[in-house]
């Protein structure tokens, strides 16, 4: 197959985004079309990564070598080779070649899908801290550089919010990952709280509540730490990154409002909800001054 030029590897990358992430994709259409396509392309390429390392119908060992040939197409793609076998790789290129985008995110969010393959529980936050960098900080990395900054902080601050969005995740789906015989929160917290072994298709032992207090005190606590972010970045990622914040964090206060919904399915916030907070920030942002933090 041919590689696919320029314009018509960033139609595909628009595609992907319209079709796979629309919660976030009107957010991402508030931004100037460069940082738009930028958004897109950069979604184009966790979104293959993932779908590579979760490929059920293929073995392991498959998927590890499909990943490490995505590795090295990538690296192609970033010195402006031409590489043919996926339409996102001239649109991924001349993204991290535009926005100057460290090569070393895409490696380790690459090696946090290998990691994602080879463990299925984490001894300690600090070994949970390193997963959430690899699959989520890189992603917020990454797009604080298509965004814009000059402040030298704002790369760190941008894995502390990937690493509350992921620690939402984490509680958001622990059923879901539970009945893949999987487990995300670290095993020395279970221990300490008193719920090793147990299972969210169990009823709640007796510190489920204190247990599920202390996971979400610490989630907030990087949403705080990050908190300068939405301020130092330029200002046509603002809308969008609140967007995407305000989502997050909507999620995160409804299972501390209610911890025990995670045990029935997943908790989320409405199509409207998402639809409303999207416009309640594109209103500020048009209309309201650029100040206003989330």
């Amino acid at each position: 197959m041919p590689a696919a030029s320029l314009a018509q590897s960033h139609d595909h990358c628009h595609r992907v985004m319209r079709t796979a992430a629309r919660n976030f994709y009107y957010g991402m259409n508030l931004l100037p079309i460069p940082q738009r396509r930028g958004m897109f392309a950069l979604y184009g390429f966790m979104r293959l990564i993932d779908d590579l390392a979760d490929d059920g119908d293929a073995p392991a060992g498959d998927r590890v070598a499909a990943l490490e040939r995505c590795r090295a197409d990538a690296h192609a793609a970033i010195a402006g080779g031409g590489v043919a076998d996926h339409p996102i790789w001239p649109a991924f290129g001349d993204t991290v070649r535009r926005f100057t985008i460290p090569v070393k995110v895409f490696d380790d969010a690459i090696d946090g899908q290998l990691r994602d393959m080879r463990h299925t529980t984490y001894d300690t936050f600090a070994d949970l801290y390193d997963y959430c960098y690899q699959v989520a900080s890189t992603v917020g990395i990454a797009s604080v550089h298509i965004w814009g900054f000059s402040d030298p902080a704002v790369p760190k601050r941008a894995e502390e919010r990937g690493i509350a969005f992921q620690l939402t995740n984490i509680l958001r789906d622990w059923r879901e990952d539970a009945v893949r015989g999987r487990c995300y929160l670290p095993a020395d917290e279970l221990d300490r709280f008193a719920m090793s072994g147990w299972t969210p298709d169990l009823p709640p032992p007796a510190r489920f509540g204190e247990f599920m207090a202390f996971q979400v005190a610490r989630a907030r606590d990087y949403y705080e730490r990050s908190a300068p972010l939405e301020g130092l970045i330029g200002p046509a990622g603002r809308p969008t990154l609140r967007i995407m914040t305000d989502i997050y964090r909507r999620i995160l206060d409804r299972i501390a409002a209610e911890p025990v919904a995670i045990l029935t399915g997943r908790v989320r916030l409405s199509g409207l909800e998402k639809i409303r907070v999207m416009l309640r920030h594109a209103w500020r942002a048009r209309f309201g001054g650029d100040s206003e933090k989330i």
